[in-house]
């Protein structure tokens, strides 16, 4: 077929800017760099979010509405599950000496691994299956993703807040005194808190594309209990492996200088805690890293 020559004044049809007679430069699928490969700015994806912040609040307020309207003891929840925790650790731990710190009353000992343990595996539970139980806001919404997740870590660290008030009776019930170098708390809560933001985003992302992590998810949250110093002394761990232990799992440092610093008035112990900085770093990187590759499809297959 001959096209027509176009006449003196008439622009002439650019036939292979659209395709047109050129079957070949259209593919079938979109190309693997606009899914798997996708790059999106940070400091653009960070200005947005910072942006939308408004929208994590809303979101997070409805989820605490929601979870505790229609029930009967209402914020009390917040409180019981702790409480339950330690109840079912005292009994069954506290015999064993080196489960615990001599000279500190077990149930204090456990109740500061137990509240830096449920935020993170709340947090980590409910956020990282995020995306897939607000599919339905998440298709119709242009707000930036990140929103979803980090939604389900704020309303953890509310509960996390209210679970905190037992461990104030705790202290004045055994008539301890937390020591001054409980300051460093704030930078303690600043390491868990982008530890679990990386692990949770990333997670969040990569459920999306396997289904089946959902379900694996809360056998790794149970493993991850005993694998923490949680019921037991980080000291356990080889001292030759505290580093390596501290840039894997960034809670077990966290959790053993809680205790240092509240219950024996220590400095951190800045080898394991360094190493735990470096990772928790590298977990948030990674993890919104994850995310943001991944993010470009949500919406077409949630």
């Amino acid at each position: 077929m001959t096209l027509p020559t176009p006449s003196e004044g008439e622009v002439p049809l650019a036939v292979n800017s659209i395709g047109v007679g050129d079957g070949e430069s259209m593919p079938a699928e979109p190309p693997n760099e606009l899914i798997y490969r996708h790059q999106a700015r940070v400091r653009r994806s960070l200005a947005a979010l910072w942006a939308s912040r408004d929208i994590v609040y809303t979101l997070a307020e409805r989820d605490i509405r929601a979870q505790y309207k229609q029930a009967t003891l209402g914020l009390l929840w917040a409180l019981i599950f702790p409480l339950a925790m330690l109840g079912i650790f005292t009994i069954i731990f506290s015999r064993t000496a080196s489960n615990g710190i001599p000279g500190i009353p077990y149930p204090i000992f456990a109740y500061i691994g137990i509240l830096c343990w449920t935020f993170f595996s709340g947090s980590f539970g409910t956020g990282g299956t995020s995306l897939l139980t607000n599919n339905a806001l998440m298709s119709k919404t242009q707000f930036p993703r990140e929103c979803f997740p980090l939604e389900s870590i704020l309303v953890t660290a509310v509960n996390s807040v209210l679970a905190w008030i037992p461990l104030v009776l705790l202290f004045v019930l055994y008539r301890f005194v937390p020591y001054p170098t409980t300051a460093w708390a704030p930078l303690l809560i600043l390491i868990e808190l982008a530890f679990t933001i990386g692990v949770t985003v990333g997670v969040s992302a990569l459920i999306i594309q396997m289904r089946d992590l959902a379900q694996v998810l809360p056998i790794v949250i149970m493993l991850g209990l005993f694998a923490t110093p949680v019921i037991w002394q980080f000291k356990r761990v080889p001292a030759k492996w505290q580093i390596v232990y501290g840039f894997v799992s960034p809670l077990g440092p966290v959790i053993d200088d809680f205790r240092r610093t509240m219950l024996l008035g220590l400095n951190p112990a800045w080898g394991p805690l360094l190493a735990a900085i470096a990772g928790a770093i590298f977990y948030l990187v990674l993890g919104y890293r994850i995310f943001k590759r991944l993010e470009v499809n949500f919406a077409d297959i949630a």
